[in-house]
Order: C-alpha cells, then structure tokens, then sequence
C-alpha cells in the first residue's frame, strides 16, 4: 500500500540529550532517518491531497464545459455529414470533410465513449472503428517488444485551437495507459527480477521489524490490565494507533509510537542499545528507500503532467483553475460559433478547410 494512504505522525521520533554529552554518530543517524522520513511522508501526502483534490475540482468545474464542448463536436460532426452530399464542393473538398468526420468521431468514441458516433466514423472511415482499434493495438505490442518506451507523436499542429488542451489531456491519458501496458507486457530482466527481490526483501525486513515492535507495544499497552481509568483511556487509544500503523506495515510510526510510550513511562530514548538501534536504522532506511521511490514516482510518473498543470499550494492551484476554465469557456465560445455558422449557411465550411 502506498506510504501516503499509511498515517502520518505528528510527532518525529528523536534521540535527545543533554547539553554535557554529545549524540553518538549512530544516534545521530537514527536522527536523520526519522527527519527525512516524517518530511517524504509529508510531502508525498500533501501531493496526493493535492491531486485528489484537482480531480475533484476538475470533476464539479471543467467537467461541465467539458461536457458542452462534446455536444457541440457532435453537432459539427453531424453538421459536415450533412453537408458531404451538397454539390458546391469539389472532390478535393469532400475528401478533406471526410477526414475531418472521421477524426472528430474517433477522438469522441476513444477518449470520450461516445459510442454512438460509431456509425459516423465509419460510414467515412477507410478502416471500421473496430479495425482501426485491433491495428493500434497490435502496433503497440511491436513497439513494445522493440522498445520499452514507445513514443507517443504530438500532432497539435494540425488542431484547431479549442482542440489543443483537451488534445493534451487526451495525451496524457493515453501515456498513462500506455505505461500500463509496458509494464504488463515487459520482459523482466535479470537486475529487475533481482531489484524486485531485493525490495521484496525489504519490505519483508520492514514487516518482520513491524511485527516485532507491535507484539512489545500489544504486551506493554493492553488496557485490561490498567486500573487507573486515565491511564487506561490513553492506552486504548494508544492501542488503536499501534494497531493501525502495524496494519499499513508503516514501521516509522510504530517507532515513534513506541518513543512515545517510553517518554510516557519516564524512560529516556538515548537509553537505547546500540544493536537494537542499529537494527532500528537499517529498518528506517529501507522504509525511507520506499518513500523516495514512491516521491518518485509521483514527481516523474504519468501524474506528474496532471500536477503541473492543476496542483500546487491552494493559491497556485485557484490561478490554474481560472486560467482553465477561461481557455475552455472561450474555446466552447468559438464551438457554438462554428456551429452556428454552419448551420446558417454551409458554403463556410470552405473557409473552415482553408
């Protein structure tokens, strides 16, 4: 399960001291590793909050113009079927009409399920929808086995401009989809067979470690065997937090739970022996490999174009919103336009062609 769905604590598990006796060099170790631990926690949850939040956003804001501008496609696609059978255009023309059809209704059906246009395209088409969809997927399973990353071409040239952003998100999408199928479909190599196994190790470790600290708080904590009632509250509630953590696998905050307990109990931290927090720091390191991994994947991945372009701090994001809304609005101007001239008067698709 992903770090940022694990629960994020509030507190850092440290090793303090007094001001006559310095941190040893593994104290100061363990130090580094919960910082660096608690911050990738943050900042992973804080990216997903952000991104759930812009889909969301996305969903109850530009959905609807969304939404607008598809109806108006199919009343342009419509509109040119229409018009192909006029004899005020030349060969030359039609075949040009007959692209433009064939285009529209396949991005519609394809990104936007609008299956009902399937009839159109194909009535245009050179291959059926259906045809064209095996071809694509048969030219992905080629790229695939010749290259791991197959690219994918832009062609916003050749758009409109109400086009363009939609166009991008299509992209984007078809990235993400892509990516899927390459991990579906890859060879694994030796060094990934043997990276997998070493990070099943870990995580193996990770567990183990989880269990180990989560048996010593279950026996330390028990609320049965409290009498003073606020004691009793504190270990219950105590109790549902180890039980949680141990639950995610998240070593990191059965740790700072069980720091938590020894400070309770009047025990100091630095009492710790140096093998136990050696093992301690090469447990913290693994879950901190998880962390930046997963920071990675979510900085570079196929969600990393969606949160440049919708997420940020509230106020970046609010800026982002607004621009959005205002290509999309404006774009869905110029649909209705083109509509409506067409439907007054055909003869202008020739300047639509041109």
């Amino acid at each position: 399960m992903p770090a940022s769905e694990k629960p994020v604590p509030n507190l850092t598990p440290q090793i303090s001291t007094s001001a006559e006796r310095r941190l040893s060099k593994l104290q100061q170790e363990f130090n580094q590793k919960t910082e660096q631990i608690e911050l990738l926690k943050k900042e992973i949850s804080t990216r997903r909050e952000s991104i759930n939040l812009a889909q969301k956003r996305i969903e109850k804001e530009l959905r609807p113009i969304i939404e607008l501008q598809l109806e108006k496609r199919v009343e342009l696609a419509n509109l040119l079927d229409q018009a192909f059978s006029l004899p005020i255009f030349s060969i030359r023309e039609k075949l040009k009409i007959s692209a433009l059809i064939e285009n529209i209704t396949f991005d519609l059906i394809s990104n936007y399920e609008r299956r009902d246009m399937i009839e159109l395209h194909d009535r245009y088409a050179e291959y059926t929808y259906a045809e064209r969809t095996t071809f694509t997927a048969e030219e992905d399973l080629d790229e695939t086995i010749v290259d791991d990353e197959p690219i994918i071409e832009d062609d916003f040239d050749d758009l409109d401009d109400f086009e363009r952003i939609q166009a991008q998100l299509d992209r984007e999408r078809e990235q993400r989809e892509q990516e899927k199928q390459n991990r579906q479909k890859s060879r694994k190599t030796k060094a990934q067979l043997a990276k997998e196994a070493q990070a099943k190790t870990e995580l193996s470790n990770i567990s183990k470690a989880s269990r180990r600290v989560y048996t010593e708080l279950a026996k330390q904590l028990h609320p049965d065997k409290e009498r003073d009632e606020t004691k009793r509250a504190w270990k219950e509630e105590a109790m549902k937090r180890v039980t949680q953590a141990y639950h995610y696998d998240d070593f990191f905050e059965l740790l700072r739970l069980q720091m938590e307990f020894m400070q309770e109990q009047g025990q100091p931290l630095d009492s710790l022996q140096d093998e136990q927090l050696q093992y301690y720091v090469k447990i913290l390191t693994d879950q901190l490999d998880e962390l930046k991994a997963e920071f990675q994947a979510l900085a570079t991945g196929h969600d990393a174009g969606f949160y440049t372009r919708f997420c940020g701090s509230p106020k970046q994001m609010d800026q982002k919103f607004k621009s959005a809304k205002e290509d999309l609005t404006r774009e869905l101007d110029q649909l209705k336009q083109n509509v409506r001239t067409l439907q007054d008067d055909p003869q202008m698709i020739k300047v639509i062609l041109k």
